[in-house]
């Protein structure tokens, strides 16, 4: 049986199973999973068997509703989904009978190249920012010491007055 098992605090350990057609989601008391969190809707999103699979459905609720990460106004859930209604998370939970094939794969092409490989000479390039410009760096030591230089007269300056004003 496909059930949706809390992970956020206020819902953290318990399991609400999904024993009908249809299961509706919300803050208002007439849902069959009520949550108490001001970031869910009255009525937020329901979860709705489709054959042997199940669809989840936003019902336009004012902090929408995510699935895996991604905002939805329906999805087929998959077991293990990370389903969030508002900021409250569960984990979908289901058979593998239940589960609905969504992803398709496209047959990877691997290129071997012959021979050996070697390391790069360098790692100079791997930066997305490019090379850092050691030209300016010469300029940025000379301003540093200036302002070293001029700090270090205005304290020397500014003791010698305090000794020699008593």
């Amino acid at each position: 049986m496909a059930s949706l098992i809390g992970m956020s605090a206020e819902v953290k350990g318990k399991t609400f199973p999904i024993d009908r057609d249809e299961i509706t989601i919300g803050r208002a008391k007439d849902n069959v999973v009520v949550i108490e969190s001001a970031t869910v809707s009255g009525h937020h999103c329901a979860i709705v068997r489709d054959g042997p699979h199940f669809a989840l459905k936003d019902l336009e609720s004012t902090n929408g509703t995510r699935l895996n990460s991604k905002d939805i106004t329906e999805a087929k859930l998959r077991p293990k989904d990370i389903v969030q209604i508002g900021s409250v998370e569960f984990l979908f939970d289901a058979d593998q009978s239940e589960a609905v094939d969504t992803h398709s794969y496209a047959e990877a092409q691997v290129e071997v190249a012959p021979g050996p490989t070697t390391a790069p000479e360098s790692f100079n390039s791997i930066s997305p920012f490019g090379a850092r410009n050691t030209e300016t760096s010469g300029t940025g030591l000379l301003v540093i010491t200036l302002v070293g230089v001029v700090a270090l007269i205005i304290v020397v300056l500014f003791v010698i007055k305090l000794i020699f004003s008593d």
